[in-house]
């Protein structure tokens, strides 16, 4: 069984906190906190809570590209799969304020 990294708890707390308030309302010390961790371990993986949220999409964007290239047959499903996690990212709280900070960030 494959552990969890601090990456990936500390963007789970960001997806389980996103569910309550909205992204732009969240801090770096409450994803933190909500884990159990500092924002000093916070700031060791991300810049900021916009850097967790690009790492989080390209992780799960990843894992789908990941089940393509090891079954290219089951491309209907995986590009469900694909458009499922484009329209639960929509539904973010606040996601317009986070995905322009998140390109302005970005480019």
């Amino acid at each position: 069984m494959k552990r969890k990294t601090a990456k990936e708890i500390l963007a789970e707390s960001f997806r389980e906190l996103s569910e309550k308030e909205s992204v732009d309302r969240i801090t770096v010390i409450e994803i933190a906190e909500n884990c159990g961790y500092s924002s000093t371990t916070f700031y060791r993986q991300f810049s900021d809570k916009y850097d967790l949220i690009a790492w989080s999409y390209t992780q799960q964007l990843e894992e789908i590209l990941y089940e393509f290239n090891k079954d290219p047959k089951r491309w209907k499903q995986i590009l469900l799969n694909a458009a499922l996690f484009y329209q639960k990212q929509q539904e973010y709280p606040g996601k317009k304020a986070a995905a322009a900070e998140l390109m302005k960030r970005r480019w």
